[in-house]
């Protein structure tokens, strides 16, 4: 398990002086990225193996969110790593103890040059040591559109250098702040699950599609051809 402390800043809040979801994903993103660094298998060594890690699910379950400078730890442990991928639990938890988010990831570790997976060497394996799974609600990592979900077109969106990571192609924390400005008013939703279908990168335009039901809101940004770069799902309330 790796874990670090912060304090809820300013510029991470809401205009309810609430920590946004994008930032609570940033939190947690941020939070596996450190853990690598201090393993010594982090960005730089991954490009010297080139390789890298991508993300293919997010699911982000809120209990109550923190608000302006609240202390914070962030925590994070694998509890799978098999093949090409790698499943990763993370948590964010109030000064008290007490849980305030729990999350569930899947990544694919990848050939930088040849775009697929790779199999994952016996040193990630060791030195990432793998511990037992979060207790949580899993839900499974295909989001379907509910068939009688509403559907509303959304003006195109081009991508552009702030959207990308050091890889070079659009942060997956990127797809998830389009998608909650998208939405028609705020949410205090208190389930993210997020599904990335393939990589965008600069200059790629992306079709955002807005369904709406019952059962809460997705996000769809695919191409110009209908075939998606990410769906973003948001549902639930909470009371903060």
């Amino acid at each position: 398990m790796y874990s670090f402390n912060s304090r809820i800043r300013y510029s991470e809040c809401d205009e309810n002086e609430t920590l946004t979801i994008t930032s609570l994903l940033n939190y947690f993103q941020d939070c596996s990225t450190f853990q690598s660094e201090d393993l010594g298998v982090g960005v730089k060594a991954l490009k010297s193996a080139g390789t890298l890690w991508v993300i293919n699910y997010w699911q982000i379950d809120v209990i109550r969110m923190p608000h302006l400078c609240d202390e914070v730890t962030i925590h994070t442990r694998p509890y799978e790593i098999r093949g090409f991928f790698g499943k990763r639990n993370f948590y964010m938890k109030d000064e008290r103890g007490d849980f305030l988010a729990k999350a569930d990831s899947l990544w694919t570790y990848l050939s930088i040059k040849e775009g697929t997976p790779v199999r994952i060497p016996e040193r990630l394996m060791e030195v990432y040591s793998p511990m037992e799974k979060l207790d949580m609600d899993y839900t499974g990592r295909k989001i379907s559109i509910p068939a009688e979900a509403s559907r509303k077109e959304l003006t195109p969106i081009v991508v552009n250098e702030h959207m990308l990571d050091v890889n070079h192609h659009v942060n997956n924390g990127k797809y998830v702040e389009i998608a909650t400005l998208l939405l028609s008013r705020p949410e205090n939703f208190s389930r993210l699950r997020v599904e990335y279908r393939k990589q965008a990168f600069l200059e790629d335009v992306m079709y955002p599609v807005l369904y709406e039901s019952d059962q809460g809101k997705i996000v769809f940004l695919g191409d110009k051809d209908g075939k998606p770069f990410s769906i973003v799902e948001f549902s639930g309330t909470r009371n903060d």
